[in-house]
């Protein structure tokens, strides 16, 4: 089995080969999946991330949840290896960027505990385990919400290319509930999500 460094820059290259035209594409089949496929209890506080390089970009999905009714926050990282704080997002408030070169929030805007956390991958295994740039930010979010009774899920969003059979594992990590590609959604059968 490759290492996880190996892992990400494979994968890293494969998502950075996919044609502007292709990505536009996939985006909007991965807005519509969600929206028919995730069936929310109105106003959900929906995390997001807002796109890093040649993530797949969650833009559009974004403004069709505000639309709905629903709250999205996106994350912002306050301290260095700390957990994450989700600051919401509407369309009239321009992001700023914060560590690591991510746009979010700032931080006049206010502080939400989601209830569905939407995260950015590098890969997914066949048992949900999540490569992400090995920060840990999410794990020791997610971690934390999973306690809270509210909580709904922890979703994926990735191009199909994107799964492996297995990935390297470490106890800290926390596995997705479900994961989502331009072929569908594939739960885990771990929560509601």
């Amino acid at each position: 089995m490759e290492t996880k460094e190996a892992l990400r820059g494979i994968l890293k290259k494969r998502r950075a080969d996919v044609s502007q035209e292709d990505r536009k594409i996939v985006e909007n089949i991965i807005a519509d999946n969600f929206l028919e496929a995730v069936k929310l209890p109105s106003e959900t506080v929906v995390a997001l991330y807002w796109p890093l390089g040649d993530e797949l970009s969650t833009i559009a999905l974004a403004h069709r949840l505000h639309q709905s009714g629903h709250t999205v926050v996106l994350p912002a990282i306050e301290t260095e290896g700390g957990l994450l704080t989700f600051r919401e997002w509407t369309p009239d408030v321009p992001l700023v960027k914060g560590r690591h070169g991510i746009m979010e929030p700032p931080a006049t805007q206010e502080t939400l505990v989601p209830e569905l956390v939407v995260a950015p991958l590098l890969g997914v295994d066949d048992a949900g385990h999540r490569l992400g740039y090995g920060g840990g930010y999410y794990d020791r979010t997610i971690a934390g919400l999973r306690q809270d009774s509210g909580f709904l899920g922890y979703l994926g969003l990735c191009y199909s290319f994107q799964n492996v059979a297995e990935l390297p594992i470490e106890e800290h990590d926390q596995p997705l509930d479900a994961v989502m590609s331009e072929k569908g959604v594939h739960s885990f059968n771990r929560s509601a999500a």
